[in-house]
């Protein structure tokens, strides 16, 4: 398990733009963090990265977005709502370890739909409003991608 530490929303999404570099299709990223924490922010580097030009927001309402990356779509996710309900007999398998590279938050929402092989994300607040600690694992095969980070 790996940790940086963000200064900023532009180191955070700098950090993303390494991770998408990394990225392959089927990769399933999962976002753990309080509200606030730099989720999206990493989502939006992330997105920016693979050359999507349209406005990148969590999609709290929507639950998943849909942007075309430069190579593969990126589907993301956002669990929260799903609390009480979960994600069974959604239709979200049909998304999630596919075509594309599979962005959650609030991922314990959807634990019976995560793979194996998949990096997690943890996002923690630190001393100041814009410091954000992240820590990183690789589960299955994605071990490499998190030694490459």
């Amino acid at each position: 398990m790996k940790e940086i530490l963000t200064n900023n929303r532009y180191e955070t999404q700098q950090f993303a733009a390494k991770v998408a570099q990394l990225s392959i299709p089927g990769l399933v990223i999962a976002l753990y963090g309080d509200l606030g924490a730099g989720k999206t922010t990493f989502t939006q580097g992330y997105a920016k990265a693979l050359g999507v030009t349209a406005r990148v927001k969590s999609p709290t309402f929507n639950i998943m977005n849909t942007y075309n990356g430069r190579d593969f779509p990126i589907y993301h996710f956002d669990a929260y709502r799903l609390e009480a309900t979960g994600a069974q007999d959604q239709g979200f398998e049909d998304y999630v370890g596919t075509d594309g590279v599979t962005l959650i938050e609030w991922p314990e929402y959807m634990a019976d739909l995560l793979p194996n092989d998949r990096l997690t994300l943890h996002f923690f607040r630190g001393d100041s409003d814009y410091d954000r600690m992240i820590r990183i694992q690789g589960l299955g095969d994605c071990s490499e991608i998190e030694m490459q980070l």
